[in-house]
């Protein structure tokens, strides 16, 4: 790929940011650099640090000390960034946000690209930050007819006023052992089991802590399913890849299950009986669908065997890419590598641009 003056294409990879995901994010980073094809791409390395500066690195694996800090332009137009110290600007023709959790891929920083006109990889403002709400992600899939399992959301202020009657709620209504989710977090930060009423009030004070709404959750007591969802740029079917199947060695599928070698078995393709992976890569794609999802994403499921029944428990727009992570796999599976993965993504986030910046700038007849 190659813009039509024939240089190779510059994509700015962002990687770092300021949530508590920010390590994953520079595994990602590090692995999309490493597969960007060196014939048709230039990497060009953003790293957002903790405290939310925008490094420019010389290159791939540069120390950040050698960064130079830069910001977007007042201005829509070209992708350029300045630098704050006045030197000459960066061009970047496309960026390729891979910053997990909040700031990152909760719509907020894909509102900043979109008003600062660049392409990029990956869903707008409004999936984005849909899709990272748990709640308001619920409600949406729920209202496209899939399936999900029983829950409560908890605001700050009905946990305040009312917190008896939700513990009495959730032991009624939903039942041990249950989990206890902060709403708009990803890489199962945040998150616990809880197998009895004595540690539910402290689970749910922790969730807080990431959060400013809370979920209390119905266990699925069943397998656990991924679904890799690429769009395709010439506005095909996407593709929903083979199935994962997600076997913690021991636990449930936590962070240190989810990021530690050997904590994990992922098995792709999953062995399981192909109507009921049909149906899950079906409900993968119109869940892609509902949410306005560009790009690629990540559907997780639940299936309880004995009743065949599937539940979806959560789409995630910025999986991780990280040389542990599924959806790599998952796409190479379905006979894509990686390289040819980050190709079609690039692809995608150009037909998405022009298609949006045609509606923005039409005007009435």
């Amino acid at each position: 790929m190659a813009d039509s003056q024939g240089r190779k294409i510059r994509v700015g990879v962002l990687f770092g940011g300021r949530s508590s995901e920010h390590e994953v994010s520079l595994a990602s980073g590090r692995a999309i650099m490493s597969h960007l094809n060196p014939e048709r791409f230039d990497a060009v390395p953003i790293l957002v640090t903790p405290e939310g500066k925008w490094l420019l690195l010389p290159k791939p694996g540069s120390d950040p000390s050698e960064g130079r800090e830069v910001f977007f332009p007042p201005t829509p137009g070209d992708a350029l960034l300045l630098p704050v110290d006045g030197g000459e600007p960066a061009g970047v023709d496309v960026f390729f946000p891979i910053i997990h959790g909040s700031h990152g891929e909760d719509g907020t920083l894909q509102g900043l690209l979109e008003l600062a006109g660049a392409p990029f990889v990956g869903s707008g403002c409004l999936s984005s930050a849909a899709s990272m709400d748990k709640v308001a992600a619920k409600a949406i899939l729920r209202a496209a007819g899939l399936p999900l399992l029983p829950s409560i959301t908890i605001t700050g202020g009905r946990w305040k006023t009312g917190r008896e009657a939700l513990l009495e709620e959730a032991e009624a209504d939903i039942g041990y052992p249950l989990f206890v989710k902060p709403s708009s977090t990803g890489s199962s930060v945040g998150i616990h089991r809880v197998e009895t009423a004595s540690g539910l009030e402290e689970a749910v004070e922790d969730a807080f802590s990431y959060d400013l709404k809370v979920l209390i959750e119905e266990e699925a007591r069943g397998r656990e399913f991924e679904c890799a969802v690429l769009e395709d740029p010439e506005g095909e079917e996407p593709l929903a890849a083979p199935l994962a199947e997600i076997l913690p060695r021991e636990g449930w599928y936590d962070y240190e299950a989810k990021y530690t070698p050997g904590k994990t078995e992922v098995v792709i393709p999953a062995e399981l009986d192909d109507g009921v992976i049909g149906r899950m890569q079906a409900q993968a794609r119109t869940a892609f669908a509902a949410l306005g999802c560009s790009g690629l994403a990540r559907v997780d499921f639940f299936y309880r065997e004995s009743r065949g029944e599937i539940y979806i428990n959560e789409l995630n727009t910025l999986p991780g890419f990280t040389e542990l992570s599924g959806y790599p796999k998952m796409i190479g599976e379905a006979g894509i590598a990686y390289p040819e993965m980050l190709d079609r993504l690039i692809a995608c986030a150009f037909a998405r641009h022009t298609r949006s910046q045609a509606r923005l700038f039409r005007r009435p007849d």
